[in-house]
């Protein structure tokens, strides 16, 4: 009996789904993480951690709770994110000289080696998820999605 998983001839009608955007939002996401994973995941790195170094690099002394919302998590969320940051030596969390409630963020050494090695291939994955863009059609796509998201 022929396996029907494997069988590439056979398509799935997908109804409505590829003329929303949501959906294909979802697909690009799932696509482009599971490449940034395949070329990143020996550097111990995830998509979202990248994206925390780097906002954490380029605004030192930022608070947990901004971070957060920049990020688009929630907090509980974000302390587990920060305890595996600290827990790789990429983020050093201390409390708030106006705000003892509050941490403040800082990279580093490690953290700041860390983006430095994989800033060039995370720039690698990028130009390899967009290889089938042309240069105009990336920036509309950027464009579009800032749209999209707001940012």
């Amino acid at each position: 009996m022929p396996d029907d998983a494997n069988d590439k001839s056979s398509e799935i009608d997908l109804g409505l789904l590829p003329g929303l955007v949501g959906y294909q939002l979802r697909r690009a996401q799932i696509e482009t993480f599971q490449h940034f994973t395949s070329n990143l995941s020996d550097e111990g790195m995830r998509p979202g951690w990248f994206g925390l170094l780097i906002i954490v690099a380029n605004n030192p002394g930022l608070s947990q709770t901004q971070l957060a919302r920049t990020l688009g998590v929630d907090g509980s969320t974000m302390v587990a994110m920060i305890d595996r940051m600290e827990k790789n030596d990429w983020v050093a969390r201390a409390r708030s000289k106006t705000d003892r409630r509050s941490h403040e963020l800082h990279l580093t050494d490690a953290g700041a080696e860390t983006l430095e090695r994989i800033t060039p291939m995370v720039r690698d994955h990028d130009e390899a998820i967009s290889a089938n863009l042309t240069e105009s059609e990336s920036a509309e796509l950027l464009r579009l999605l800032r749209k999209v998201t707001g940012i």
